[in-house]
């Protein structure tokens, strides 16, 4: 493992050149060697030295959520007969968001052949939050697997959430493909408020282009577990799975469109304030030294193109001396 940039550290694995920033555990690069030897394509955003030099890992290509996933109202919920207060990380806005893991430090482990691993260690007893959270990779030739999770180390039970948030290339040939079962309407600050039917506008089953859809931002709950990305004109598409334990999703892109986030996460967003919420997606009570675990799977591959049809001139042979001018 190599450190080119600082503060981005670069794995190679099987096909794939990781990028990893220690501060906020984010994930700068998924760099993928193209099977058929033209180059290799970055699978999530492509990464700039501002960004890598901003500290800010929501400028990165994934950053992990943890120990609640998108937004928390008001930066507290209630738990246990007391109120459990967390940081508001967004000023001015009074709410929490993504927890607290992307704005801590991670310690890189020494990684073998196609495992890496890094983590992070968060205690404050005034909150309750105790705990040590990790990200794991595990490389084949075919996919990168990403696992989260979380271990309670506090002496009191505590409710966990994770997530991952990944930014993936938009542009004008960008398109999604999933399913999911509900999703939810949301007030200004983009806190869930009801469960909704998935009308025209935020179907995506069949697939759609990010161009049409600018300036969503959605939460869905009873999503099947698997997104597929595709990418016309660069040629190749992107299978994003996940486990049973990250069942929710979020999905957003930017007014510009030039990226878009497909976010698996254990939970819906600010479920800790919203009992009625809890049978579409719930954090989990952890006591002592219990576990939270999820995983995103990112599976590349080229688009096969139809035959055209056209013959080379190698398979058919060429008469000598046959003269190639034009004539008017």
């Amino acid at each position: 493992m190599s450190k080119r940039d600082a503060p981005e550290y670069r794995w190679n694995s099987g096909p794939f050149q990781i990028g990893i920033v220690p501060q906020g555990g984010a994930i700068s690069r998924i760099d993928w060697v193209r099977p058929d030897g033209n180059g290799t394509i970055n699978l999530l955003r492509p990464v700039t030295d501002q960004a890598l030099k901003s500290g800010n890992p929501s400028s990165l290509g994934c950053f992990p959520m943890v120990p609640f996933a998108n937004r928390l109202a008001f930066s507290q919920f209630e738990f246990d007969g007391r109120i459990v207060n967390v940081p508001a990380n967004r000023p001015p806005s009074p709410h929490a968001i993504h927890g607290f893991g992307r704005g801590s430090e991670w310690k890189i482990e020494r990684p073998t052949v196609d495992t890496l691993r890094f983590n992070h260690k968060y205690d404050d007893p005034n909150s309750g939050f105790v705990y040590v959270a990790w990200q794991e990779f595990k490389v084949t030739q075919d996919d990168v697997t990403i696992e989260i999770g979380v271990r309670h180390l506090g002496r009191t039970p505590m409710p966990y959430g994770i997530g991952l948030h990944p930014w993936f290339p938009g542009g004008e040939d960008a398109s999604v493909a999933f399913v999911a079962a509900d999703c939810f309407s949301t007030d200004d600050d983009m806190l869930p408020t009801t469960r909704t039917v998935i009308d025209l506008g935020r179907d995506f089953s069949d697939g759609k282009m990010i161009r049409h859809h600018m300036g969503l931002d959605v939460h869905y709950s009873g999503w099947e577990g698997e997104a597929e990305m595709m990418w016309d004109n660069a040629g190749y598409r992107l299978h994003l799975s996940a486990s049973d334990s990250l069942s929710n999703l979020q999905f957003y892109i930017p007014e510009d469109g030039k990226t878009f986030c497909v976010e698996p996460v254990s939970h819906v967003p600010n479920v800790h304030n919203h009992p009625e919420f809890k049978e579409l997606g719930d954090v989990m009570v952890l006591d002592k030294n219990e576990t939270l675990i999820g995983a995103m799977t990112l599976t590349p591959s080229l688009i096969e193109r139809p035959d055209s049809g056209l013959v080379d001139d190698d398979d058919i042979g060429v008469a000598p001396n046959r003269d190639y001018s034009l004539v008017d």
